[in-house]
């Protein structure tokens, strides 16, 4: 995660990588959140510490509904291109 999007006030994921596994047809997502993407998570769940488990359950769910444009999420694709000049 780039460093303003880390340090940022607001809630951002970075989705890094998405991988799906040959064998057994499971799609792997590797991403980053920033700290206030915790404090949101902590806070609409009313907890002090977000697990790793946690984690991945809210964002599984997350991408779910904005692949479908459900429950009024949707997603912004990004994508950074290195252009030598």
């Amino acid at each position: 995660m780039d460093a303003y999007h880390k340090n940022s006030k607001t809630p951002h994921i970075e989705v890094i990588d998405v991988t799906k596994n040959s064998d057994t047809k499971e799609t792997g997502l590797h991403f980053e959140v920033n700290d206030a993407f915790l404090d949101m998570i902590k806070k609409e769940k009313k907890i002090e510490v977000v697990s790793q488990e946690l984690l991945s359950s809210y964002v599984h769910d997350l991408v779910t509904n904005c692949a479908g444009n459900k429950n009024g999420f949707n997603y912004n694709k990004i994508i950074k291109t290195n252009i030598d000049n």
